[in-house]
């Protein structure tokens, strides 16, 4: 089976500097603006979380906005997957990257998405979040944006 999803021991702050020539695989589903499945190579299907952020649910302000903007970026689109496991839901946990455009802090850039991990997060991501709260874009334009997590704690799915 080729190999898509890439370790990401020798990637220094999740930067590639040229994704071209790593293997990818084409996105099919957009779920939301942090969850999206690939079909590899081989046809095998993987259901990703992208890695250090979490966009607003679909029930949330934002949420739309959010997973329209992931679908416009990699819905149908070839994408390098730079992997770090999996998290509690089996899902492949990866930075999705086109060429040299590192998806995940795209997102959080244009306001799609908050930076997630309280532990170590990613100094990029907090760097493009930071600026996209200071120019109040995408969902930083509401002064009452509500972390996802605080949301889902406040609307837990029923049974």
């Amino acid at each position: 089976m080729a190999l898509a999803a890439i370790g990401t021991a020798a990637v220094e702050r999740c930067r590639i500097p040229d994704a071209v020539g790593r293997p990818t695989w084409t996105v099919r589903t957009v779920h939301d603006g942090d969850t999206v499945t690939c079909h590899d190579t081989e046809g095998g299907t993987h259901k990703i979380r992208l890695l250090g952020i979490d966009a607003p649910e679909a029930a949330q302000t934002w949420g739309r906005e959010s997973s329209d903007a992931l679908s416009r970026k990699v819905a149908g689109r070839r994408v390098a997957v730079v992997s770090r496991g999996y998290d509690q839901h089996g899902r492949l946990l990866g930075t999705l990257w086109i060429d040299d455009r590192d998806i995940n802090r795209e997102m959080v850039a244009e306001g799609h998405a908050w930076v997630f991990g309280r532990i170590a997060p990613d100094p990029d991501l907090v760097e493009a979040e930071s600026a996209a709260r200071r120019e109040r874009r995408g969902l930083w334009a509401d002064s009452h944006a509500e972390e996802p997590s605080q949301w889902r704690a406040a609307h837990p799915r029923q049974p």
